[in-house]
């Protein structure tokens, strides 16, 4: 099921574990550098009924909230690289 903080506290608390530690997100604020996270971005924009409102953002009964998503930056950068890539650093075989 859609999850969807129910205030700005609950929100704040679900987006410091995910959100702030996911390396899907590394705009910084301050700076304006970086890429934001699309799923956070649609979180802030559509209602939980809106078809566009992320799929991602899970509850489960007697679970807490989750983000499907979520990769920790600590887990390593996102990897993007389309599997039929030659690889130039890795011997040149196809992944």
């Amino acid at each position: 099921m859609k999850y969807r903080p129910s205030n700005g506290t609950e929100g704040a608390i679900f987006q410091e574990r995910f959100c702030d530690r996911c390396a899907h997100d590394d705009y910084n604020l301050e700076t304006g550098e970086g890429t934001p996270c699309d799923i956070l971005m649609r979180t802030m924009l559509h209602d939980i009924d809106d078809p566009a409102y992320p799929e991602e953002w899970q509850e489960m009964p007697g679970e807490d909230p989750k983000c499907t998503a979520f990769l920790s930056r600590d887990d390593g950068p996102v990897q993007s690289k389309c599997p039929n890539t030659i690889d130039l650093f890795d011997g040149g075989e196809k992944a």
